[in-house]
């Protein structure tokens, strides 16, 4: 499949099977197709991944994406400019997130709630097996455009709410709900259209007692 091309570092088969695979599921998921292949591009500096998203990046950052582009920390520095030990798998999953965040978007035609976008290429990407478990919801709708937050980041629960609520009411009921979010203009319009197509008003209370 020519969906993959590879600047700055050699080619590498597990990663153009790994995107190739992820294209075919979230394909799958979405019932879309993307409008442009997808380029992987390593970097080889933290400083250079702050130069990329145009921002000073968490140590714990080694994936990226920005339009059609896959920015990924590369292997021979990935151990001294991060403060995570090098994984294949892990590699792998970061790849799998990131593209599909291209498909939430081209679906939903925003990136936005910063919530959904997130827990949903958590899901998907498989990415939940490595997180811990929690016990309640208590911050996740709080990242509506940003991932941090006074120490707090999106990653710890929104996936888990993804997963929670396509294991309830079904995948076509959330790919509609995607679909319904490109007419919001904010966080209370996605809070609302969420009660119209689930029934449910979306506050932890509610999603903590499903």
């Amino acid at each position: 499949m020519n969906h993959y091309s590879l600047a700055s570092a050699p080619f590498n088969k597990l990663y153009q099977e790994t995107i190739d695979q992820a294209l075919i599921d979230c394909e799958k998921f979405f019932g879309i197709k993307l409008s442009q292949n997808l380029c992987l591009i390593y970097l080889n500096s933290r400083q250079q991944f702050d130069d990329v998203l145009g921002r000073k990046t968490l140590p714990f950052e080694t994936g990226s994406s920005i339009s059609n582009l896959i920015f990924m920390m590369a292997e021979e520095v990935f151990e001294q400019e991060s403060n995570k030990k090098f994984s294949q798998e892990s590699t792998v999953l970061t790849l799998r997130h990131e593209v599909c965040h291209k498909f939430f978007q081209r679906l939903a035609w925003t990136s936005q709630p910063t919530w959904l976008n997130e827990g949903t290429a958590i899901y998907l990407s498989g990415q939940l097996k490595k997180r811990n478990k929690i016990d309640k919801f208590s911050n996740f709708l709080l990242f509506e455009s940003t991932n941090f937050i006074d120490g707090q980041n999106v990653y710890k629960e929104s996936g888990f709410f993804v997963e929670k609520i396509i294991d309830l009411f079904g995948k076509e009921k959330f790919i509609e709900f995607l679909k319904s979010i490109r007419k919001n203009s904010g966080n209370q319009d996605v809070l609302k259209t969420f009660n119209q197509i689930y029934g449910l008003e979306l506050n932890y209370d509610n999603i903590n007692k499903l």
